[in-house]
């Protein structure tokens, strides 16, 4: 069995922030991260913070606050405008910047009072809230700000997988839930992801500034169907929701994780 398939918590992040000044051959970087496989530096809340400044006055930040079943994440840029009012190139380069955390848990689906082998479920719910500043994208992509979740019930035993993606220019902010059946005695795993990009050229017409602001949440609950199921995983965080999701602010559903890169992909 290798160390992925045998590992039963997880917590890892990182910030990259990015400035480049070509026409002053300047270029930044700062790079930061953190990978805690089953250590309890998981349930410690962990930070990151980066940031990259060039000649020009270009610069990016970002940053990562997280333990397991928590995480927030920001990154912006800026970039001056690369042409003076006669047209004449004045300015070449960009900033970047980039943040993601992500968790993984593994859940003993137990019950004192229930028999093993017994129907339940849970309902994994994502409270999220952020801003993308405005506007979010440029044609040509000189300009762009990005915001995303995403979150997995997995039935180690059944097979059965549950999952959400969410993306701040589609989705408002709010409380999304999944919901996965199991039973009494399989084992699941749980996971979340929360990524912040930011990015602005010398091109850019719309916007000097590029901003994704999600440090004030995400966090990840479960709600069992039946009292007295446990929702503590092996890192020790116990995911109970403390609250119901209002009706209007919680949205069922059941979407795949394709589509969002490699870099952005839950462990397996």
């Amino acid at each position: 069995m290798n160390s992925a398939q045998a590992q039963s918590y997880q917590l890892s992040a990182y910030v990259r922030s990015h400035a480049a000044d070509f026409m002053h051959n300047d270029d930044k970087t700062d790079y930061q991260d953190f990978n805690w496989l089953d250590k309890p530096q998981a349930l410690a809340l962990n930070s990151l913070d980066s940031s990259a400044l060039v000649v020009s006055g270009g610069h990016a930040s970002a940053k990562v606050l997280a333990s397991v079943g928590m995480l927030k994440t920001y990154a912006s840029a800026y970039y001056p405008y690369g042409y003076d009012a006669q047209g004449h190139q004045v300015q070449y380069g960009y900033g970047n910047g980039t943040a993601q955390a992500t968790f993984f848990d593994t859940l003993l689906v137990t019950s004192s009072t229930l028999a093993e082998g017994t129907p339940v479920s849970y309902r994994m719910d994502l409270s999220i809230n952020g801003t993308l500043s405005s506007p979010s994208f440029e044609s040509g992509g000189y300009l762009s700000a990005d915001g995303l979740a995403e979150m997995r019930l997995r039935d180690k035993d059944s097979g059965q997988i549950a999952t959400l993606s969410w993306d701040a220019k589609k989705n408002a902010t709010g409380v999304y839930s999944l919901i996965l059946n199991t039973q009494v005695g399989h084992t699941l795993t749980i996971n979340g992801m929360l990524y912040a990009g930011a990015d602005v050229s010398s091109y850019a017409r719309t916007g000097r500034n590029a901003e994704a602001d999600f440090y004030h949440s995400a966090y990840y609950q479960l709600a069992p169907s039946v009292a007295g199921l446990n929702t503590t995983g092996l890192s020790g965080h116990d995911f109970l929701a403390t609250a119901v999701p209002e009706p209007a602010s919680y949205l069922l559903l059941g979407l795949g994780l394709a589509g969002l890169g490699i870099r952005r992909r839950l462990k397996a």
